[in-house]
């Protein structure tokens, strides 16, 4: 029996180690065909590896997008990571099953982008404003505010 078969921690590192190569290899508009099938073979392969874990869900690629797209300073962005990490927990995150973790997930990204249509509102309505402007972000703040309570009344 070869070592790295006896050793399932450095097969299990060599695994990952491959993972993250291919992941670079593959992670762009047109990776190689042939890249792709050992990518997904590699995955296929190893489930129990659970290497995809090692990349962003899309709630969490969500979540960051939603805070670097806003037009806030870095500094503030990063502490709205680490408050959406922290209403998670609050919330109970690490204690709940799956199917809970998922709404408190969702929970926490409908209430940063609430926040932020708040923030806009705010700085809009204080300026000179079209009517037609004004009603636009009054119509944005009201369709933030219903998902809000949807996503509250109904698994928050």
């Amino acid at each position: 029996m070869s070592e790295a078969v006896q050793d399932p921690i450095a097969k299990a590192e060599l695994i990952r180690v491959k993972f993250r190569t291919l992941l670079d290899k593959t992670n762009k508009g047109n990776p190689h065909p042939e890249d792709l099938a050992t990518f997904s073979d590699l995955l296929n392969g190893n489930k129990s590896l659970e290497l995809w874990r090692d990349v962003l869900s899309a709630a969490q690629y969500a979540e960051r997008a939603v805070i670097e797209n806003s037009s806030s300073v870095a500094g503030v962005k990063e502490c709205w990571k680490h408050r959406l990490s922290s209403l998670r927990q609050e919330l109970g995150y690490n204690e709940a099953p799956m199917l809970e973790k998922l709404l408190i997930q969702h929970a926490a990204l409908s209430w940063l982008k609430l926040s932020l249509v708040e923030l806009h509102y705010s700085h809009t309505m204080k300026q000179s404003i079209t009517l037609t402007h004004g009603v636009f972000w009054e119509k944005r703040l009201t369709a933030a505010q219903r998902r809000f309570t949807l996503t509250w009344s109904k698994g928050g």
